[in-house]
């Protein structure tokens, strides 16, 4: 996926709703300048953090079990 695929795909800032499950929920230390780097591409682009890095990793894994199918496949 690139980006413009990734910012046609993920959903921009909108309000949350209070009852949403939330399923997943885990810490993850990027450290500052990883950090910052993904703050500000969010703001520019409109995003939640959450929601772009669940976008990615939805992305990868979706990617990984296609390569691993394929492979099996041969």
């Amino acid at each position: 996926m690139d980006e413009e695929q990734l910012l046609k795909s993920t959903s921009k800032r909108t309000r949350r709703n209070a009852n949403t499950i939330k399923y997943g929920m885990f810490g993850l230390s990027l450290g500052e300048r990883n950090y910052n780097r993904l703050h500000e591409y969010c703001i520019k682009h409109n995003l939640y953090k959450a929601t772009l890095v669940k976008s990615l990793i939805v992305d990868y894994l979706d990617r990984a079990e296609q390569k691993q199918k394929d492979k099996e496949c041969t």
